[in-house]
């Protein structure tokens, strides 16, 4: 009896200083551990529209650690992504803007070349959607900041008429890509109503890849388009647009990148969101890169 004692006070010992320690080293050092306030919520509220049309609906919202760009994926999102690439199959003419949002907490945070964690995750859901066959040119991105930091909804999918490969929409909103090959940055890159290039981290990142890709590909080109939001007058913004892109252009050149690098400006012309707010302006102050 003794004996049986002095065991389960010795496991029970063990156990007081294991749960410690393991708490010290899964939630402190390697920072696994969510807070308590972040609860992960698998609603089913995920639908799809199609104008006015419901395509998809009842499906379970997504989720996002904080800080991750990955899904927890469940049977479920996976039956909704399989259900949206087959409608994007039967309906040719249509394409998809998915936006992905970001916790007000998660500002600031880049992913590799991409400025923002909804950027980051829009193309984590755009790339599962081409591995089920989804033509990438069909799929623009957006992304935007919400108070939520629970994160209920942390994705949008909207599907939109296809339209000209520049994504213009003949006077309306254009379709921003967020790739490698046609990558979009904001004027996070320039002070308000400057032209003085200061590369972000995000920036920095793809440049890199760019100057690799170049001194491999030497035929293929480097197209710079400057943008502004609608403050000023049209003339204003179009030399300001101008003076952007000629500005990330002598980035490059500063770098030894002697591909060929054109440069042009749409000034306000070109909104890839309202002009309404100052988030809406905030994107369309931004300077868009084609590689050709």
């Amino acid at each position: 009896m003794r004996k049986t004692l002095i065991l389960g006070l010795g496991l029970l010992s063990s156990l007081l200083f294991i749960l410690p320690a393991r708490y010290i080293y899964v939630c402190k050092i390697m920072n696994n551990c969510a807070p308590a306030t972040d609860h992960k919520v698998n609603t089913p509220s995920l639908k799809l529209m199609d104008g006015d049309s419901v395509i998809l609906q009842g499906y379970e919202q997504l989720v996002f650690g904080p800080g991750s760009i990955s899904p927890d994926l469940t049977i479920n999102n996976q039956a909704y992504l399989d259900k949206l690439a087959d409608y994007l199959k039967e309906n040719p003419t249509k394409n998809l803007t998915v936006t992905g949002l970001f916790r007000k907490s998660e500002a600031g945070q880049s992913f590799g070349m991409y400025e923002n964690l909804g950027i980051a995750r829009a193309n984590i859901l755009r790339d599962f959607l081409v591995e089920r066959g989804i033509d990438v040119n069909r799929i623009s991105l957006d992304h935007a900041s919400i108070e939520d930091e629970n994160l209920t909804a942390p994705a949008q999918f909207d599907i939109f008429e296809a339209r000209p490969a520049d994504y213009d929409t003949n006077g309306g909103l254009v379709k921003t890509q967020f790739r490698f090959d046609n990558m979009t940055f904001s004027d996070a890159n320039f002070e308000f109503n400057s032209d003085v290039f200061k590369p972000g981290t995000a920036f920095n990142v793809w440049a890199d890849s760019v100057i690799t890709f170049f001194d491999v590909n030497t035929d293929k080109t480097l197209s710079v388009i400057g943008h502004t939001d609608n403050l000023g007058t049209v003339q204003y913004n179009e030399d300001l647009g101008l003076r952007r892109a000629q500005s990330a252009k002598a980035f490059f050149e500063s770098k030894g990148m002697e591909a060929t690098i054109n440069t042009s400006t749409k000034g306000e012309k070109a909104p890839i969101a309202a002009n309404t707010t100052e988030t809406g302006r905030q994107k369309n102050r931004r300077v868009n890169f084609i590689i050709q």
